[in-house]
């Protein structure tokens, strides 16, 4: 009778850390795809079918199969996240990870020509993050790019949050998966105990 209540309270452990794993597997990845394609790419706004306002590219397809390949390889890439041995049922196995790397350097590749094209029709378009382009050498003028302003603190400070943020999530998972597979390494063993009585 205690085998089974702990074979039940495992289980109920271990399929309540699969439900929070593959949530913010889920979260992650759309997030990041939804990034890329919308903020990196400027490309998915529904008043221009989707897409950017102007196009570098010949075709409209190029950008719908690059769309569609991002989101694909954005939730290939998060699964190799999961910490090995994790008792997770949707781990990516060993035999693929060097795959998996080689497609995220696909990925990452392809990433940058969107990336260039948009930041060069933002460019093209008059919007300039800044208006003097610093030069090597001294001209003797005072120009406003010599001026310090100190706002880069606040982004820091940003950075740090966020990442503590995710560190703490990480650390979590990992400690629940560790306990939910030493709790399924106990049930098995009590299990296997009361078949050898």
């Amino acid at each position: 009778q205690d085998v089974e209540n702990l074979i039940m309270a495992t289980s109920r452990h271990s399929n309540l850390f699969q439900i929070f794993w593959m949530g913010l597997f889920i979260a992650s990845s759309l997030y990041s795809f939804w990034w890329d394609v919308y903020m990196d790419w400027g490309l998915g706004r529904r008043e221009d079918g989707f897409l950017g306002p102007r196009l570098m590219f010949p075709r409209r397809s190029y950008y719908f199969m690059v769309i569609s390949a991002d989101l694909v390889l954005r939730f290939m890439w998060v699964l190799t996240l999961i910490p090995p041995q994790s008792g997770a049922q949707f781990e990516l196995p060993a035999y693929l990870s060097a795959i998996s790397m080689t497609v995220e350097l696909f990925r990452r590749t392809i990433w940058s020509f969107f990336r260039l094209e948009h930041e060069h029709r933002q460019n093209t378009e008059g919007f300039r993050r800044v208006n003097v382009v610093p030069l090597h050498f001294n001209t003797g003028h005072k120009h406003k790019y010599n001026e310090r302003h100190w706002v880069g603190w606040k982004v820091l400070v940003e950075i740090v949050i966020v990442t503590s943020i995710v560190i703490a999530i990480s650390a979590f998972s990992v400690i629940a998966a560790q306990r939910a597979t030493h709790e399924v390494q106990l049930a098995h063993e009590a299990m296997s105990k009361a078949d050898y009585l």
